[in-house]
């Protein structure tokens, strides 16, 4: 199975009328910390698309660059047994992209998504565009919109060294 790439990306947003706004960079922008380098944008603007495995369900949660999700409110929220991050063999067979690129949408398999209120805080945020080298700018409304996302409150900061 091919993976998939920032084609699948263009294509969702050509397709709903959006015309794709994705930066692509020589660098790695595969965590939060480098796109928000390479963007010259504050850590928290970087969207992370995060899969979760909920009962064996997957599910994706979007956060907030600058924080961490609290993985016992989100048991919690959604009723769940057992909660864990999907290992990458999992995040690619679901979604068709590899750690580090995965976007919003435009997955191999549908899956819900949950979007942190977190990310409200910014006016232009940054998610994955299908690779681990590029990002595209939304607003938090048009994620909302594009990914029919449920929005949560299970953002945890960060711990600092």
């Amino acid at each position: 199975m091919k993976p998939f790439g920032e084609a699948e990306v263009r294509e969702f947003l050509t397709a709903r009328g959006l015309e794709p706004r994705i930066h692509t960079f020589a660098e790695s922008t595969e965590n939060a910390f480098l796109a928000a380098q390479a963007l010259d944008v504050q850590l928290g603007q970087i969207v992370k698309s995060i899969v979760f495995l909920a009962d064996s369900e997957a599910l994706l949660v979007l956060m907030s660059g600058d924080m961490n999700v609290h993985t016992t409110k989100l048991k919690k929220l959604l009723r769940a047994r057992k909660i864990k991050i999907a290992d990458p063999e999992t995040v690619l067979r679901v979604t068709g992209y590899p750690v580090g690129a995965v976007p919003p949408f435009a997955h191999r398999q549908t899956i819900p998504a949950y979007l942190d209120e977190s990310l409200q805080r910014y006016s232009d945020i940054y998610p994955a565009a299908g690779g681990v080298n590029n990002m595209f700018g939304t607003t938090f409304e048009e994620l909302l919109k594009l990914t029919k996302a449920q929005i949560i409150s299970v953002a945890k900061p960060k711990k600092t060294e």
